[in-house]
């Protein structure tokens, strides 16, 4: 039910007479959401598909890690659950835009522990070895989980060391990696200090130290006024996770159903600015 209301409210967002799209050669965007790993099935995903749906990002991939980081299953009998399930996606006529990469406080590409980052790199490698098969187009990463108080530039340091090694190998399978820009209206919560690329600031700051083709992930509810990080980022922009909010906490609002604040007239004009075609995608 979710997906067709999102679909509904693109649609609106979208139509002709919508104040934004007064122009006759305003983009047409695919459109997908988000989906547990656990819950793809055929029948779903056809439902899905004949009411709009062109694209699905894989998420839940953390019910596969164990707390010691290694996989919940062997290797190869990931790798064959990856295989059927891209039998079930082909099947159903739906692609994989987007992976969705597992985070928690012990899945963190940032974590100063070295040797906790190896075994997270690990991982994440092991994973992205099945869900290859699924022939995604963009693998997407969080910066980092909360942050122990005064270290955030030793753990920028460590982000930026994770994000080379993820961009060759990302890269050398031919896809797009993104990093996710994180909720952050203030420096710190309670007694922690807030994830990575909390600022339209910081987020410049990090990715200039980043591989050049690496692409920010633009989550809309995670910052007030995301049309700014749209428009600072451009073409570098490569995909989003479009919804409503306030910049404040984690709401994940459907667009337009009064509770966010968000500007759709001006997240919309930034995005015919940037050139944005790629799929709008809801999480």
């Amino acid at each position: 039910m979710k997906q067709l209301i999102f679909i509904s409210i693109l649609c609106y967002l979208l139509i002709p007479g919508y104040t934004y799209c007064q122009k006759q050669d305003r983009p047409d965007y695919a459109v997908g959401y988000s989906l547990d790993i656990r819950k793809i099935a055929f029948e779903k995903l056809k439902a899905d598909k004949e009411a709009g749906m062109d694209y699905i990002e894989i998420a839940g991939l953390g019910s596969f890690v164990n707390a010691d980081l290694s996989l919940k299953i062997p290797q190869a009998e990931w790798l064959l659950k990856c295989d059927s399930l891209a039998i079930v996606l082909k099947k159903a006529a739906v692609k994989v835009w987007s992976i969705h990469m597992p985070f928690s406080a012990k899945i963190d590409i940032s974590t100063l522990d070295e040797q906790q980052r190896q075994q997270v790199m690990r991982m994440h490698l092991q994973l992205l070895e099945g869900l290859y098969r699924l022939h995604p187009q963009v693998i997407l990463f969080h910066p980092s989980y909360y942050l122990e108080p005064n270290r955030r530039e030793a753990r920028k340091e460590q982000l930026v060391r994770s994000v080379k090694e993820l961009y060759t190998a990302v890269s050398g399978a031919g896809l797009q990696l993104v990093i996710e820009n994180m909720l952050g209206p203030s420096l710190t919560v309670g007694e922690r200090e807030r994830p990575l690329l909390r600022t339209v600031e910081e987020c410049q700051e990090l990715f200039a130290r980043f591989p050049d083709q690496v692409g920010i992930a633009v989550d809309m509810n995670h910052i007030a006024h995301p049309e700014r990080l749209l428009l600072a980022f451009g073409p570098r922009v490569k995909t989003l996770h479009v919804a409503d909010g306030d910049g404040t906490k984690e709401s994940h609002y459907l667009p337009c159903n009064g509770k966010g604040q968000n500007d759709w007239n001006t997240i919309l004009a930034a995005l015919e600015k940037i050139k944005y075609k790629r799929p709008l995608q809801n999480n």
